[in-house]
């Protein structure tokens, strides 16, 4: 209904110019064509001097920039400048149609009416029908018993009918007597209905959600929209839980540009239940997967993003992540507003995630950074909110960089010498509530030179030398007060050696021409020399850096597929398109130094990688760490995802992870870390019916971690979803869900959850 005044409005100008340029499309034409002339054809054309009115009759078509008016007859009288149509009226706008039996048209006071009209609308399938629509001013409309909806024939599923609608463009709309119908059935009946009508983004209220659990009990959550201006607005919601209080929230969001734009959520309460580590209370007010009370009934989630340019050419990114407890963000998991909206909205907008829902220790961080040709400068401040220790007062050490600056250089050539070399280096200020902290400051540069041998075997040697100089605040009680700056200089040595072989096998099938078989060896030796650094202060791994003598090589083979592009028939212009649809790697390590020292274990774990992709409907991610020592994985991860072209799909992702060697010397066990399995499905049953299910099983605590399955029913313009999910705690308790919603397709979405 919004655009029911562009709609007509676009009728009326159609016709006001009409005049200018009417003439039979037939008409030869010795000049180029005016792209805002009228097209005009009719089986008769007539033009009455004395009362200046153009008569066209039968079949009548008129048309201009992708607009068209069908009819049987069209009058238009210059003078009075009124134009009337009729018979099979039909107004054509790219996809959205006007039609009626009669259309009257004041265009110097721009009133007018159409009877029996109905408009459609393509965007969402609308369709606004009236036994009379009136143009009662330039923004303002009348529309007497009028119906809406997004089914098609004569006999909706469902619509909405008035019998009196007020109408004014940018402004609201006034309806008397609606009412909700269900086939010949009517559900919801209202005397008076008032909503804005705005072309632009509209101030009002939104889709209101009800709900029912056993954490919260009843709950209905209100949300309202306000427009501030064409690059501003802002979302408030009130969420009313009757067993734990009202949460409120809000979001401001703005855009100045693509790289000026910023979004702040904000949403809390004080709720009555608190989770004391008593049994009860932690098992109906908290989670039994962490070790930690949640005692505060102040609860809290702020969060923000902000990307925005700067003067010189600088950039600057802004991420805030702010919750009152480890609880609040499981709590509202998935509600609206909640972690699962949010990590979306900020991925879609910002290109960003945040951290997990269940990660204890939230990132804050503004960068500030600007690139040149070879060179990038970028400026940090990061600090780490460790929400535990913060809630329970306790001693918090954790490390925060306050802040960090680094240039680094990309690879370049030195002059016109065969030499390049890159660079990096940073300068940090790491601080502490509790324990040591400092300044670092760290340069490293690298040279490389690169040969290539027998014009097969690519060498690269390179040396870098890194230099570190630390200043302490705060010294540890094992130092006296003077020692409090120290430097380090330590060199590394690396020497590069690959080479590439591949074949191309031609190849006759339909759409394939040829695939190519590469092998790419690798061996990369690595040396650092020993260095005694136990003197020196240490704020994260940088600050020791481990003696290396080491030879790595590798084997990567990849297969690319070649096909002929769809374009031109003519074999010389064709082009390619390469898809590469594998790569499988395998690399391992030998410890010089172990192996001279009779240490025990010189070879490390063999790495695979596989990345397959065979076809336009299968792909397989996986990777694998095994031990030669005991014959046993270490580490496997794999992923599996299968669809087709009309939506079924089959996900299957396993993962496993050992924490702890197995040594049988020492008589230890190895110690599983991980393994679990996670499966998710959508079957596309008919184009009207959809089934869903996931399941996810934790096979080392042998429960189940979340399962739950759903099915949805569309029909042509409405449509119904149920979806049931249960997720396990670790003491076996089970919390389920169920939620049911109704697609009025076009208006939006309503369901109680």
């Amino acid at each position: 209904m919004d655009r029911l005044g562009v709609f007509i409005l676009t009728a009326w100008i159609l016709l006001m110019a009409l005049p200018a340029g009417l003439h039979a499309a037939e008409e030869e034409r010795s000049e180029p064509e005016d792209p805002a002339t009228w097209h005009v054809n009719a089986d008769t054309i007539q033009y009455d001097r004395a009362s200046d009115e153009y008569l066209a009759t039968g079949n009548v078509s008129v048309s201009r920039e992708g607009r068209t008016l069908t009819a049987d007859m069209v009058r238009l009288n210059q003078t009075s400048k009124e134009a009337w149509a009729e018979g099979n009226v039909r107004l054509l706008s790219g996809n959205d149609v006007l039609t009626g039996r009669k259309m009257r048209l004041d265009m110097e006071r721009e009133t007018g009416s159409i009877e029996e009209g109905t408009l459609f609308f393509s965007e969402n399938h609308l369709y606004l029908k009236g036994r009379e629509i009136q143009k009662t001013g330039p923004e303002t409309y009348h529309i007497l018993d009028a119906t809406a909806t997004t089914c098609d024939g004569d006999h909706p599923d469902w619509q909405i009918t008035a019998k009196d609608l007020e109408v004014t463009i940018e402004g609201y709309g006034f309806a008397k007597h609606t009412a909700f119908w269900a086939r010949k059935m009517p559900l919801l009946y209202s005397p008076y209905l008032f909503f804005p009508v705005k072309l632009k983004r509209q101030t009002g209220l939104l889709a209101p959600e009800f709900g029912l659990s056993d954490r919260k009990g009843e709950a209905y959550l209100q949300p309202f929209f306000w427009a501030i201006n064409d690059s501003m607005d802002a979302t408030f919601f009130a969420d009313y839980m009757s067993k734990r209080g009202t949460r409120l929230g809000g979001e401001f969001r703005y855009a100045a540009g693509e790289r000026a734009k910023g979004t702040f959520m904000a949403d809390g309460f004080e709720d009555r239940k608190i989770d004391d580590g008593q049994e009860e209370n932690s098992d109906e007010w908290g989670y039994t997967d962490d070790l930690y009370p949640r005692p505060n009934s102040d609860r809290y989630w702020f969060r923000a993003k902000v990307d925005q340019n700067l003067p010189l050419g600088m950039t600057a990114k802004l991420d805030l992540d702010v919750v009152s407890d480890q609880d609040y963000l499981k709590e509202f998991k998935s509600d609206f507003g909640g972690f699962e909206k949010t990590r979306d909205y900020f991925l879609d907008h910002f290109n960003r995630d945040i951290d997990d829902y269940n990660e204890t220790v939230r990132t804050n961080q503004l960068n500030v950074n600007r690139t040149w040709t070879g060179y990038s400068l970028n400026m940090d401040a990061r600090w780490y909110d460790d929400v535990i220790k913060r809630r329970l007062d306790d001693d918090d050490d954790t490390l925060q960089t306050l802040p960090q600056i680094s240039l680094d250089g990309t690879k370049k050539k030195i002059y016109d010498l065969p030499v390049y070399f890159d660079l990096l280096s940073h300068y940090t200020y790491f601080y502490r509530q509790e324990g040591l902290s400092g300044h670092r400051a760290d340069v490293y540069p690298r040279v490389y030179y690169p040969m290539r041998l027998l014009d097969a075997v690519n060498v690269e040697p390179s040396a870098g030398l890194r230099q570190t100089a630390w200043q302490v605040d705060r010294a540890l009680d094992t130092r006296s007060d003077d020692d409090q700056d120290f430097y380090r200089a330590i060199y590394d040595l690396k020497l590069d050696t690959s080479t590439d072989i591949y074949r191309v096998y031609e190849l006759t099938s339909d759409g394939w021409n040829g695939i190519r078989h590469g092998i790419k060896p690798q061996v990369v030796y690595e040396y650092i020399p020993e260095k005694d650094q136990e003197r020196y202060p240490e704020f994260d791994s940088l600050d020791r850096i481990e003696a290396r003598n080491r030879i790595t090589y590798g084997l990567t083979q990849t297969l690319v597929a070649r096909r002929l592009k769809a374009g031109p028939a003519d074999p010389l212009a064709a082009e390619n398109d390469y898809i590469h649809f594998l790569r499988f790697k395998l690399e391992q390590s030998f410890d010089i130094d172990r192996q001279r020292e009779g240490l025990r274990r010189p070879f490390s774990d063999i790495l695979a990688e596989l990345d397959l992709t065979p076809g336009n409907y299968v792909s397989l991610d996986a990777d694998a760490l095994w031990r030669p020592y005991d014959s046993r994985f270490y580490g496997f991860n794999a992923g599996l995802n299968l669809w087709d072209g009309r939506g079924d799909r089959i996900g299957v992702t396993y993962r496993f992870t050992r924490e702890e060697a197995a040594d049988p010397e020492l008589g230890t066990e190895a110690v599983v870390g991980v393994k679990s399995i996670d499966l998710t499905g959508t079957l596309v049953v008919t184009p009207s019916w959809q089934l869903r299910g996931k399941y996810e099983y934790n096979f080392e605590k042998e429960r189940m971690i979340e399962a739950g399955g759903g099915i949805t029913y569309m029909s042509q313009c409405w449509g119904v979803s149920v979806d049931y999910s249960v997720e396990e705690e670790e003491d076996g308790t089970n919390n389920g869900s169920v939620s049911f919603m109704v697609h009025l397709l076009g208006l939006g979405t309503f369901g109680d959850r």
